[in-house]
């Protein structure tokens, strides 16, 4: 009777695996929400939440429901493998680096929270610490019966292994190992999903902006919620000259996004700015210095907040033709000067024209 009473809620947890395999994260989300309302004290369904609040990267709801598992069963060490996962993606390293080994304290034989700890401990600059972690890892994965669970542990592992390599800005190494990763795809779409945004990270790096842009549309199509590789898009179609589309993605991550780094809001400011929606862009801006924009992109934005002002843009306008009438009545240039100036004017207002016309 306890078998077949526990019947429904097995077939609905696989039905919500399904949905989280396969990348389709609000039903995943669904599912399992529905698991914990019906019973709060559910460790499996709370578990298998947080885990999918992660890929959505809703890092603040992860984390409560992998508190909640590890405040029901203390002694189980998945919540604290997830809590390392949420504390490594908002880089608290130090936290993230003590919840994971307290995971590795109570289940040993667990490669998962070794992954993820290698990947700290390259954020915090211990290679040789790194290395150990993922050669563990790796024996632990060696050694698991389950065909299906090793497989995805291998993924797991190659993904860590790209990371590490590229922290170390080893390029060639990195690009080969997510290579050999996004083959995975029909196995374990989200690992192969990682593999094509780094490979796209990569060749934008190499500045093979083309292929960039194939790798990074492919994974933020398997996955919408993977806001890193959409900015990353957006940034490259606007490298591109394609502003139309680097404005659309750019709105979707800022739009969905819980947190908007000040970068991505610049580059959506600049899209929007190109394709004519000053209003918009001028709130961007500001959004975007707000957030602490800084450096040379803190420079523009200011620069950019004048001349998309109506008023700012005529005091600019006016500056320069005073400028110019100054330079006219006590310059004196001749008139092979003033005929060079006129082309260049004339090269600047085409540009202007054809520039509007090309982003439209």
């Amino acid at each position: 009777m306890e078998q077949e009473s526990q019947a429904p809620e097995t077939v609905t947890m696989a039905q919500g695996w399904e949905h989280y395999n396969a990348l389709r994260m609000d039903q995943a989300k669904d599912v399992f929400q529905s698991l914990v309302d019906k019973d709060p004290s559910n460790y499996e369904a709370r578990l298998a939440l947080a885990r999918t609040y992660i890929r959505m990267r809703r890092e603040d709801d992860a984390y409560e429901q992998a508190e909640a598992c590890a405040r029901m069963q203390p002694e189980r060490a998945e919540a604290y493998t997830c809590q390392g996962m949420v504390r490594f993606l908002q880089d608290d390293l130090d936290e993230a680096r003590d919840r994971l080994q307290q995971a590795i304290l109570l289940d040993p034989d667990d490669p998962e929270p070794y992954l993820t700890l290698a990947q700290v401990m390259t954020d915090l600059k211990l290679y040789a610490e790194s290395a150990a972690e993922l050669q563990t890892a790796r024996k632990l994965v060696a050694h698991i019966t389950d065909d299906n669970q090793r497989r995805q542990l291998e993924a797991s592992e190659l993904h860590a292994r790209t990371y590490v390599l590229l922290n170390q800005n080893k390029v060639p190494e990195a690009m080969a190992i997510a290579k050999e990763l996004a083959e995975y795809e029909d196995e374990t779409p989200y690992a192969a999903c990682l593999a094509y945004s780094n490979l796209g990270l990569m060749e934008a790096r190499l500045k093979h902006y083309d292929k960039s842009i194939e790798y990074l549309e492919k994974a933020y199509a398997m996955n919408p919620y993977f806001y890193r590789a959409g900015s990353a898009l957006g940034r490259i179609y606007l490298v591109r000259g394609v502003v139309t589309k680097a404005a659309e993605v750019l709105g979707t991550v800022v739009a969905n996004s819980p947190e908007v780094d000040a970068h991505t809001r610049h580059a959506y400011a600049a899209s929007l700015a190109k394709i004519g929606r000053r209003a918009e862009a001028i709130e961007q801006y500001r959004t975007a210095l707000q957030a602490g924009l800084k450096g040379l992109e803190r420079l523009m934005a200011c620069w950019q907040l004048v001349w998309l002002s109506n008023v700012g843009r005529l005091v600019v306008i006016a500056l320069a033709l005073a400028a110019l009438a100054a330079w006219l009545i006590f310059g004196k240039p001749d008139g092979s000067t003033l005929a060079f100036v006129a082309v260049l004017l004339i090269l600047f207002v085409m540009q202007r024209l054809l520039g509007r016309k090309r982003y439209h």
